[in-house]
């Protein structure tokens, strides 16, 4: 890949935030639908799971519209703002009171776009509160306004999920050193991308349905608009994340289509829309290409 080390590093979290619909374990499918790029355009990046995933391209541009979220991918990009976050957040301990601190702080503020230079201190706060939170509430129009406690033996600590994080920031800045971090509209920046080889566009959008409403949410409109936006890229290979939907064959006729099921923790998640199998549930993850699916070619040459 243009640009990108002959190895590459994953961090040991794959996502700055426990974002809602975050695609961390789903990361390594999707990576592999994006072939050989030099340009990557993440238009609704989220926790940016998917460029934490994959080596670096020549060019390379993330996207969202949640202030909160592109603030903190800012300041872990910048040098010194990213060496002052790790410093603050390496001595905090997972603490209730620390928690209720930040959310109340984030709650206050409201939703902002994100300062051009970084926040420290906004990135501080965001990361405590939603690493300390539930999972599965940053990026949803709930304030995440519960401290993450485990009742049972079963999902890990929530501290030491913590500390891994933190840990991760150098390498986080590392990865994102080289992008550029927009707070933009995602239909203005498609309508403005051009269509050319060696082009990869990855989306992410809010889904047809779901359990949650995101802070900046589709209607049905929204998934209208981006199928017409989408349609014009020809050269460009453009993959799309989407839960399985009978309005997905009338968006994107013609696209190729390969299932991803993961299960999902539904303590967190309204179970409509989602097949349940025992105590977890199979989310019929989609991905949409507007090609073929490599996956699937290289399971036919090999058989």
């Amino acid at each position: 890949m243009d640009g990108g080390p002959s190895l590459f590093e994953l961090p040991a979290v794959g996502a700055i935030v426990p974002y809602a619909g975050a695609k961390r374990t789903d990361a390594a499918e999707i990576v592999s639908e994006l072939g050989p790029h030099s340009r990557y355009d993440d238009v609704f990046c989220g926790s940016l799971a998917v460029p934490l995933a994959k080596p670096p391209a020549t060019m390379e541009s993330v996207n969202d519209m949640f202030g909160d979220l592109i603030n903190l991918a800012r300041v872990l990009k910048g040098a010194w703002t990213a060496t002052e976050l790790y410093a603050r957040l390496h001595r905090v301990l997972m603490h209730e009171d620390l928690f209720h601190e930040a959310a109340s702080a984030w709650a206050d503020r409201g939703h902002q776009p994100a300062p051009e230079a970084g926040d420290v201190d906004r990135a501080e706060e965001f990361m405590i509160c939603s690493w300390f939170g539930r999972n599965g509430v940053c990026g949803t129009q709930s304030y995440n306004q519960g401290f993450s406690i485990r009742y049972t033996s079963r999902g890990g600590s929530t501290a030491k999920r913590w500390h891994s994080a933190v840990e991760c920031i150098p390498a986080w800045h590392e990865r994102l050193r080289a992008m550029t971090i927009l707070n933009r509209d995602g239909f203005e920046l498609l309508e403005k991308l051009d269509d050319a080889e060696k082009c990869v566009i990855y989306c992410d959008p809010p889904y047809l349905q779901k359990g949650f409403r995101y802070v900046h949410d589709f209607e049905t409109e929204d998934h209208e608009r981006l199928a017409r936006l989408l349609h014009r890229f020809k050269r460009t290979r453009v993959v799309l994340s989407y839960y399985e939907h009978p309005a997905l064959a009338e968006l994107y006729p013609g696209w190729s289509k390969r299932e991803i099921h993961r299960t999902k923790n539904m303590a967190q998640q309204n179970q409509r829309g989602i097949v349940k199998e025992g105590p977890k549930a199979v989310a019929p993850e989609v991905l949409l290409i507007n090609g073929r699916s490599f996956v699937e070619l290289a399971a036919v040459a090999g058989c």
